[in-house]
């Protein structure tokens, strides 16, 4: 069975939409580039951060190379937010289809 790729398979720099859009949770220098797939589900991640409190959570990247991709962020909550905002990024990548990424163990 050949797979051919979807129409939104086009990757977008979407920069510039979430610096407008999240403000100061897209650190400068921050890099955003996905699929129309991709980016709700990084759109819906951040928000579910921005619950957590004010913990200095900063984007830095997220783009998907194909192959390969590459995702950071920095925060400084406490010990049980930083530990929410792993796990929701590692969530992220694997929803992002970034399978190669080893979930976090919490210490």
């Amino acid at each position: 069975m050949t797979r051919f790729p979807a129409a939104n398979d086009t990757l977008i720099d979407y920069t510039t939409t979430l610096e407008f859009l999240c403000g100061d949770m897209i650190a400068p220098g921050c890099s955003v580039i996905l699929d129309e797939r991709q980016y709700p589900i990084l759109l819906g991640r951040l928000e579910r951060i921005a619950e957590i409190g004010d913990i200095n959570f900063r984007l830095e990247m997220c783009v998907d190379h194909r192959p390969g991709h590459s995702v950071s962020w920095d925060n400084d909550g406490d010990r049980e937010q930083d530990n929410e905002v792993d796990k929701l990024m590692a969530e992220l990548i694997q929803a992002l289809g970034f399978h190669d990424y080893q979930m976090p163990s919490n210490p």
